[in-house]
């Protein structure tokens, strides 16, 4: 069981980076103490799924975005890591810039 502790620990620490907030900011936000978070991120605290919601939600995801296993080798090859983590990185993108990621892929593999 500690695996998945520290799978989703590690999936809410690198979102909270991405987001650009401290430990302490997103338990301010989130209602829960520091040292909580800490302990969560480092796969030492069994998570309950109503504390996973509330902080999924001060994180502003849905809740199953804490599950993706962006590390987690589960039997696919490179080239699916690969694409999954260019997918990964474009959904975090506004549409615009989807669109503009589109164009310049198109361009540079019209060109090969």
């Amino acid at each position: 069981m500690g695996d998945i502790l520290k799978i989703v620990g590690a999936r809410v620490r690198d979102i909270r980076k991405e987001r650009g907030l401290t430990q302490e900011q997103l338990a301010e936000v989130s209602g829960f103490h520091f040292t909580y978070i800490g302990a969560v991120e480092r796969g030492e605290k069994n998570i309950t799924l109503l504390n996973l919601e509330k902080m999924a939600e001060a994180l502003d995801i849905e809740v199953q975005e804490l599950f993706r296993y962006a590390d987690l080798d589960l039997g696919q090859t490179s080239k699916q890591r690969d694409l999954q983590e260019v997918l990964d990185l474009l959904l975090r993108q506004s549409n615009e810039d989807i669109k503009r990621a589109k164009f310049i892929l198109s361009e540079f593999y019209r060109s090969k």
